[in-house]
């Protein structure tokens, strides 16, 4: 994942989730959250920007976290953050964590050394850079500020990178990371050290957990900029064609889907959901709803529910009303949350990628519904070029589930998109 602000001084950030460990994942954005809040001085909104994965500014802050370890239920995290002000660093952080995703508990680095041995490292790792320590370390530079990167290699050695001097607690001008020989420190490395470097060297496997389904897999759209593809009046022989396209770009979407046509088609609706997208129902025969009775509405609503539950397996979470023509009494009978939009392609008007896709580009802000329709030949075939032109601008396409996650829809209100733009639901 990747997400950047913007201006003079950015702060760009590069990270990895691991799919199916939602403890792991949300405590990861709650840390980026709180580094983008402080430096834009209040709560974070995304923006719809490439970024340049891993970059070392020259103004602003670069933020690199990934995944150095996975044995057993451990993971190692490596988290770095530095911050540059013309050119010159003016802070840093280099941490490596250790948590088990079985129990949750996260460690240190310096809780692979034995408290009692951090005297012998330092005269160790002193040396080793050139730099021997004093007789009484200095408070300048505790061991929890020294230790903050341990690791093992493969082969068992114990390596050390430092950014500070073990005696004197000055920054060093580079980073320097120490590979200390597996026997000249076996006494310094403590009881988890020692369980952890013996998994290291088996190279035990990593006890995976079960990995979300591709559109429900753990994005966080407070985060970075989001839109959801949504597709209305399907299944048919386009939405075939279409499904060929999502899965080359890799993306999800939502298919609002007309009972009748499921009906008609089941097994292109079981395959819309056999790869992952998100089914939704678009009533039984796209009427107005606004001009029907309670019981018809529900009739409406009701009969699309059963025809996609069959034909699929799904039981829809959402609806949406044809030509998103709604009102309390709709609101009332539908059962469902109404999911509207705040991009309206108007694909079925022009018929024509050269007008709706530069409208559709327009109009997109992060955390965007964007209407269109699989029942149209001329929409498939404009959207290789409208998933590149996206995924260009900085947007993750996502599904609803993925858009509206930690926000309670209710059934019966409307909602058109996620953010702080009016007309939008907050997430935070």
């Amino acid at each position: 994942m990747t997400t950047r602000t913007a201006g003079a001084s950015p702060t760009v950030a590069t990270w990895q989730y691991i799919s199916g460990a939602e403890a792991f994942n949300s405590k990861l954005d709650a840390r980026l959250l709180s580094i983008f809040d402080a430096r834009g001085g209040g709560r974070h909104e995304p923006a719809a920007l490439p970024a340049t994965p891993g970059a070392l500014l020259a103004d602003g802050v670069s933020v690199i976290h990934g995944i150095v370890l996975a044995t057993g239920s451990v993971v190692g995290s490596r988290f770095m953050q530095t911050t540059m002000n013309g050119g010159v660093r003016t802070a840093r952080i280099d941490e490596i964590t250790y948590e088990d995703l079985g129990t949750g508990v996260v460690s240190g680095s310096a809780t692979l050394i034995h408290p009692a041995m951090t005297g012998t490292l330092r005269t160790i790792l002193g040396e080793a850079i050139g730099h021997p320590p004093p007789t009484q370390p200095p408070a300048a530079v505790s061991d929890a500020e020294l230790l903050t990167a341990v690791a093992f290699t493969y082969s068992g050695d114990l390596s050390v990178t430092v950014h500070r001097d073990p005696g004197t607690g000055a920054d060093l001008p580079d980073t320097v990371t120490v590979v200390l020989n597996a026997d000249a420190t076996d006494d310094v490395i403590s009881p988890a050290g020692q369980a952890l470097r013996t998994a290291v060297i088996a190279d035990a496997p990593f006890n995976a957990p079960s990995p979300a389904p591709g559109g429900l897999a753990h994005i966080n759209c407070d985060l970075v900029a989001c839109a959801a593809l949504t597709y209305d009046d399907g299944p048919n022989a386009q939405t075939t064609r279409l499904l060929g396209i999502l899965e080359k770009h890799k993306v999800f979407a939502t298919f609002f889907q007309q009972g009748g046509y499921v009906r008609a088609n089941p097994g292109v609706a079981k395959a819309v959901a056999a790869a992952g997208h998100t089914i939704a129902n678009h009533t039984m025969s796209h009427p107005y709803l606004t001009k029907l009775a309670p019981a018809s509405i529900q009739g409406e609503v009701r009969g699309a529910q059963d025809a996609i539950e069959k034909a699929t397996g799904v039981v829809p979470a959402y609806m949406r009303p044809p030509y998103g023509a709604s009102n309390t009494t709709v609101a009332a009978s539908v059962g469902l949350p109404q999911i509207i939009w705040d991009v309206d392609s108007l694909d079925w008007q022009s018929k024509n990628k050269a007008v709706f896709l530069p409208r559709i580009m327009g109009l997109v802000k992060p955390g965007s519904v964007i209407l269109l329709h699989d029942v149209h030949a001329s929409t498939v075939d404009g959207q290789d070029q409208l998933i590149t032109q996206l995924k260009g601008k900085g947007f993750y396409l996502v599904t609803l589930p993925q858009l509206f996650a930690g926000i309670e829809l209710k059934a019966g209100a409307s909602y058109k998109c996620r953010g702080a733009a009016p007309g939008c639901v907050a997430g935070r």
